[in-house]
């Protein structure tokens, strides 16, 4: 008797974006692959969430609520325990997935023990890469195959229960997992965007931060300080300058924070992550401009 596909867990983390939620949710009904767990964790949402899910009436949507509110990376860890699948991928309450996402990623983990796509819709710091790879930590060192965040990722759940989520990091979450998925695991890059991010007006972490003090805003690089040792002082740097100087030219100080950024970290990293920037925004232009052409 053959043996029946995989069933891949879907974890889906939401806090008080019921309306939001329904789209993220349909967007993984409607995958091309439909051995599917859906895990909603609400953690500890105010609004008719729960109504919501249950609105469905779908026997793979499973619903599990927090009592208090842990964050983003707890509640993905509570729905890693809670699993059932063999393979296991999330998804962000506010955004979607193409339909094709699933099936695509599970070809490719045949060979690998995770696998990470793209975004669409905006521009892509892994736009220049080759279409396929395997991702080593050197990639990852240099911020390359991120830009995802964690609906791109798709891992065997064995991996993530041997690694899970670091519920202490405010920011850089997945792209800390990504590293310490590739220290131990084969890591493939898919050079296609499944990925529909929402840069809607919602609060967003990357909303709230545009008006925070620089020394606040520096706490929330843990996730940097963490891997200093493995960056090194180059990237080290760069990196702090890249998370610290986001949207900075929306910010009403925004001299003043430039000059402090450059005082701590140098003015060369600076140079480099303002640079950076603009070479990913025209990369997004040029995105927009070739997928508009008949």
């Amino acid at each position: 008797m053959p043996k029946a596909p995989p069933v891949v867990s879907v974890v889906i983390p939401t806090h008080d974006r019921a309306q939001l939620l329904v789209r993220a949710i349909r967007s993984v009904l409607a995958q091309t692959y439909d051995r599917l767990e859906i895990i909603v964790v609400d953690d500890a949402s105010s609004d008719d969430t729960h109504e919501v899910v249950k609105q469905f009436g779908d026997s793979r949507i499973r619903y599990i609520r927090h009592q208090t509110n842990r964050g983003g990376s707890a509640a993905r860890n509570t729905g890693i325990r809670a699993a059932t699948g063999e393979y296991m991928a999330f998804l962000d309450d506010d955004d979607e997935w193409e339909p094709l996402k699933t099936e695509e990623q599970l070809k490719v983990l045949h060979d690998y023990d995770a696998v990470l796509c793209t975004s669409t819709g905006q521009y892509s710091r892994s736009a220049k890469y080759r279409e396929d790879s395997t991702i080593t930590t050197e990639d990852l060192r240099q911020g390359k195959y991120t830009s995802g965040g964690t609906g791109a990722l798709m891992a065997r759940t064995e991996v993530l229960r041997a690694v899970m989520f670091d519920e202490s990091l405010p920011r850089y979450q997945d792209w800390d997992l990504f590293i310490r998925i590739a220290m131990k695991y084969k890591v493939a890059y898919l050079g296609k965007g499944f990925v529909r991010y929402n840069p809607g007006e919602h609060q967003r972490i990357t909303n709230r931060i545009l008006n925070m003090p620089a020394v606040d805003l520096e706490r929330q690089l843990r996730m940097v300080h963490k891997h200093r040792e493995f960056f090194g002082n180059k990237w080290f740097n760069r990196h702090m300058c890249s998370g610290l100087l986001y949207g900075t030219k929306h910010r009403p100080d925004w001299f003043l924070h430039l000059a402090y950024v450059a005082r701590r970290y140098g003015v060369v990293p600076v140079v480099w992550a303002l640079a950076r920037r603009v070479k990913q925004k025209m990369a997004g232009r040029n995105r927009t401009s070739g997928d508009s052409r008949p």
